[in-house]
């Protein structure tokens, strides 16, 4: 019989933890390991896992913005009550062996069931410094609960070393790819170089949102657009919140504004990721913070792209500059309109081929598989490893 694991998810749009979350789901599947999803329903994730096969249940919870106002915590109190209730029957249900919060304030809706049914509560960290006030709070609140921090970077790493997380309880793994991006996939019908014209097709790829620096992305592209006339823009992905439509009208006015209507084109939420991924010459990274490792640079090097990135986080672990890309600072539109003009010299491929070595040996979704695996294994045989070591004792506190 599968051993099962209760992946927790505070909000139920598609972004780059989220895959990865579906990654993981679908790596230990092979293994022995089945994996239930509690997220906030209806949404995306909820969508695609279940296409995967993946079993989804509905939990009440709360994404939790930072506020001062009192309301606003009272509100979030009430909400923990009624989530926590929802998390524990799920993972009762369920014979959940492990709980997996991929945030702060999932962890945070884990706790009663984590002390209840004394279950082991990893923490799966997709941020880096600085740190945002609430997620730093709420971290430091649940870290003596949670056995074990898996990081996706070592900048993941940096960040729950200054929490204070005990060194013991630190783990690097590094996020996979997604085996579709490995098949050779066909671009979109959309990206139809007849009908739209020969490029060179640039994408950026993420959720709506001003961290994302699309707005930066489109600034580059109006800075290059006359050395690359027949050059067409993508901002592939949607809103992460409604309360970011007003950004999306803004990004919508700054095209018109610089020259580049009818060559921007936004797409909105594609779920088709490989396949208008596979279209692109180049795919963009703006960002301007909170990118521990962004998982759209390993999709893209896979597939053989030109990569320009902004130095965030922990993207200097995909992308040497130089070497198997372009890095920039971020922040800095006519820097990131340079690289892009370098990427697209021949050089550019010559990289765009290295990285893409580089990329299948150290993301492949088996080693991913192995790694997570061998955690859940771990925690779920008492912390005893397969080489005779053991992981350090559970933290105090944690099933009281």
């Amino acid at each position: 019989m599968a051993r099962r694991v209760l992946a927790i998810n505070r909000v139920g749009f598609l972004g780059g933890a989220e895959r990865i979350m579906l990654n993981c789901a679908l790596s230990v599947r092979e293994h022995n390991f089945s994996t239930v999803v509690a997220c906030p329903v209806p949404g995306a994730l909820a969508e695609e896992a279940a296409r995967e096969g993946i079993a989804v249940v509905p939990a009440r919870i709360d994404r939790s913005k930072a506020s001062v106002s009192p309301r606003e915590w009272l509100r979030l109190c009430g909400a923990l009550r009624v989530g926590g209730r929802d998390i524990l029957e799920i993972a009762e249900r369920n014979a959940i062996g492990v709980l997996h919060a991929h945030h702060p304030i999932g962890a945070l809706y884990a706790l009663k069931a984590a002390r209840r049914l004394r279950l082991p509560l990893i923490l799966h960290v997709h941020e880096t410094l600085p740190s945002p006030p609430l997620y730093g709070w709420v971290a430091r609140w649940v870290m003596r609960h949670c056995a074990l921090f898996i990081c996706v970077s070592e900048a993941g790493c940096a960040l729950m070393r200054w929490l204070g997380a005990p060194e013991e309880r630190i783990r690097l793994i590094y996020n996979s790819v997604d085996s579709r991006f490995l098949a050779s996939p066909q671009p979109a019908a959309a990206l139809d170089r007849e009908r739209i014209g020969p490029g060179p097709h640039i994408g950026l790829f993420g959720v709506l949102e001003p961290r994302k620096g699309q707005e930066d992305f489109i600034r580059a592209a109006a800075a290059i657009k006359d050395r690359y006339p027949r050059a067409q823009f993508w901002v592939v992905g949607g809103l992460s919140f409604a309360e970011n439509a007003a950004y999306l009208e803004r990004l919508q006015r700054l095209v018109e504004q610089s020259g580049l209507a009818g060559r921007v084109h936004f797409p909105g939420h594609c779920r088709d990721v490989p396949q208008w991924m596979a279209g692109m010459d180049m795919v963009v990274l703006a960002s301007r913070a909170r990118e521990s490792l962004p998982t759209v640079l390993i999709e893209a090097a896979v597939l053989g792209k030109r990569l320009v990135a902004t130095a965030v986080g922990g993207v200097r672990e995909i992308v040497r500059d130089g070497q198997t890309g372009a890095v920039v600072a971020p922040g800095d539109a006519s820097a990131l309109a340079a690289a892009m003009d370098r990427m697209l010299e021949p050089a550019g491929g010559v990289m765009a081929e290295r990285a893409g070595r580089d990329a299948r040996r150290r993301f492949a979704p088996a080693r991913f598989g192995e790694q997570m695996c061998e955690v859940y294994g771990t925690l779920l045989d008492g912390g005893r490893m397969r080489e005779g070591t053991s992981l350090a004792p559970m933290p105090a506190g944690w099933a009281a």
